[in-house]
């Protein structure tokens, strides 16, 4: 398991190591590596394309391919992928993805998250939480707010490295737990 998790973090570096560092680039990236993961989690035939050892890879490198250049990514990505058909190790990919999207909000001090609320709000007290967050984690933060009534009350924001849970859906379970 740990293998696994050591691959997904080298690959996820190699990719940042590989393509140029301004921010448009980067962010295409992610946002390929996002796609691929979610259509080889969903999407059976497009597992089992990669999977495949009856598949060339020669067709799959130009599926592949089709994708970078739709996405405007570097090539030097191909290198990456490359790799990960060798192996075998598309099965990383959302791994690959999380240590991804961690260390670009690292490199760029910028964090994607989701502020999740019980119901809608004014647009100043979402903005009043977001700068809260903001000063907690000396971030710049790309928020996009959703909702979930089951919270009662209270928000969760979400990151790839953080949680902050405020709830009172959070606040009722806990005190389930201790037995109060």
């Amino acid at each position: 398991m740990t293998d696994k998790k050591e691959l997904a973090r080298k690959t996820a570096r190699l990719i940042i190591r590989r393509i140029p560092k301004d921010r448009e680039t980067l962010i295409a990236v992610g946002d390929l590596l996002d796609l691929l993961a979610r259509i080889y989690r969903k999407v059976r035939e497009f597992r089992n394309f990669l999977l495949s050892p009856f598949v060339a890879s020669e067709t799959k490198r130009s599926l592949l391919e089709s994708f970078v250049k739709k996405f405007g990514v570097p090539g030097e990505i191909m290198e990456v992928f490359d790799y990960l058909l060798e192996v075998s190790a598309f099965p990383l990919l959302p791994e690959i993805k999380r240590i991804y999207d961690h260390e670009i909000d690292k490199l760029m001090k910028t964090s994607k998250g989701t502020l999740l609320l019980p119901s809608e709000v004014d647009g100043e007290l979402v903005d009043e939480v977001v700068n809260s967050i903001r000063k907690l984690t000396g971030r710049d933060l790309e928020v996009e707010v959703s909702y979930d009534p089951d919270l009662i009350g209270g928000f969760i924001f979400k990151t790839s490295g953080l949680v902050i849970d405020t709830s009172v859906k959070r606040q009722l379970e806990n005190l389930m737990i201790r037995g109060g």
